[in-house]
């Protein structure tokens, strides 16, 4: 899945002249957390509405109401947003999308194509595409095995055999390796709820797989 499947392209951006007292209120009216700086069409930096804020005088200002609404309407985004941004294209994997923003500890991606803002990313939306993908927004089984780490391949080819000789229906399979076990794989494996999926899980314990964990039935949402 790439970024384009899944970004959000209706982006509320603001040109850099616009005053700090307007993106705050931009930004509350529309519920967002950041916002793409946007001039002549090319994206030149970005704000955050915590940055805005803490850029505005403290509670503790000897300043009246009236002057720091005027000090506010002549300050202006330019003056603090973040200009060297992190982008990605709109070709990107999920997956690259995440390690990005996991990589660089933020919590929203703009998305850019010959220099021009196309899209928006948040955690948000990765955490929507990980639902989806994991099958967790709907009823699902699960179960999970210990593999030994030379045998991962040839394990996973026969159970997935199994499954398919049983009608069971996946919805995802992963195979994830814990630091905590040197020559151990975990294999996930979702699928779709129904009789087989027990006698599926009893047939590997009697085939001798080690089956750590198991769901016949469940959702989350």
């Amino acid at each position: 899945m790439r970024v384009k499947d899944f970004m959000k392209t209706n982006i509320i951006a603001v040109p850099s002249s616009t005053s700090i007292y307007d993106a705050l209120k931009i930004m509350k009216e529309n519920n967002i957390k950041r916002l793409p700086i946007v001039d002549n069409g090319k994206l030149s930096g970005i704000v955050s509405r915590k940055g805005l804020k803490e850029a505005t005088p403290s509670k503790a200002t000897t300043l009246s109401i009236y002057e720091l609404n005027y000090l506010l309407s002549k300050m202006t985004v330019k003056d603090v947003m973040h200009k060297n941004i992190i982008t990605i294209p709109s070709d990107f994997s999920f997956e690259a999308a995440a390690f990005t923003m996991h990589k660089h500890q933020i919590g929203g991606l703009p998305v850019v194509d010959d220099k021009k803002l196309v899209g928006y990313v948040s955690s948000n939306d990765l955490f929507n595409v990980m639902v989806q993908m994991n099958g967790l927004d709907s009823e699902v089984g699960r179960f999970t095995v210990e593999l030994e780490t030379f045998q991962t391949n040839q394990a996973v080819s026969k159970i997935t055999q199994i499954l398919i000789d049983n009608g069971v229906e996946v919805r995802m399979l992963s195979v994830m390796k814990l630091p905590q076990y040197l020559h151990k794989n975990h294999l996930i494996v979702r699928v779709t709820p129904g009789d087989n999926v027990k006698k599926v899980v009893d047939m590997l314990k009697e085939t001798g797989f080690n089956v750590l964990s198991f769901l016949e039935k469940t959702r989350f949402v």
